[in-house]
């Protein structure tokens, strides 16, 4: 008597259930991350606000005082206030010899100058901002990791080919990585726009862009390798 059907059976029950499982599970994930980073940008902007909300309420009796999304608005507006004495040319000189102060601190200088860079490079829409986004092979051939051309950097010599600045983030925090400097002829066009690029590193590779294709000679690289 043949015996194997009724496992095969089992088995593909087994295969429907999973499968299904995961046709919810694509669908849920995604909202549950979007809603729970959502959710936390707006804590972190209510705490930003959230204390002097409460020094204002005890100084005028009323500690209990709350209202939802108020603290999330102030810093809104706050942010918008900010915004526009940035963009004032006398709110300029304020921001500029406030950051010179900054620099004069030692502790500080170290954090504050590297993030407030890296924070103008990666939101500037002009010649500031990334450039594009590139492939390189890295850390070794035929293993390709995805940067963002920041600047030219020159050779000593004019008749070298031209090399740029490469700054790799890491996933799933864009904020962190290295940089490394990269002749042109040994970087790849991505054919991916920067937002993209930086969707892909947030979701760790996970949302990969339908027009990231890995260049022709990749597996002529990989095979040259593994020999």
């Amino acid at each position: 008597m043949d015996v194997h059907p009724k496992p095969q059976k089992k088995s593909s029950r087994l295969g429907n259930l999973r499968n299904t499982i995961m046709a919810g599970v694509t669908v849920i994930a995604p909202l549950y991350i979007t809603f729970w980073v959502i959710r936390t940008l707006f804590r972190l902007a209510e705490s930003i606000s959230a204390p002097l909300i409460d020094f204002f309420a005890l100084r005028f009796g009323h500690p209990e005082f709350y209202i939802p999304g108020l603290a999330f608005l102030l810093t809104f507006f706050m942010l918008w206030v900010v915004g526009l004495v940035a963009a004032n040319v006398v709110g300029r000189r304020l921001i500029r010899k406030g950051r010179e102060t900054l620099a004069q601190i030692p502790l500080v200088r170290k954090i504050y100058a590297p993030v407030q860079r890296l924070m103008e490079t990666m939101t500037s829409s002009g010649k500031g901002g990334f450039k594009k986004a590139v492939l390189v092979e890295y850390p070794r051939e035929g293993i390709w990791t995805l940067g963002f051309v920041a600047g030219s950097v020159p050779w000593e010599n004019d008749m070298e080919e031209p090399a740029d600045s490469v700054f790799v983030p890491t996933a799933p925090n864009p904020t962190t990585g290295f940089m490394l400097i990269v002749p042109q002829s040994q970087m790849r066009h991505a054919a991916i726009t920067v937002e993209e690029a930086f969707q892909m590193i947030i979701s760790a590779g996970v949302a990969v862009p339908e027009t990231l294709i890995l260049p022709e000679d990749a597996k002529k690289s990989g095979g040259e390798t593994s020999n």
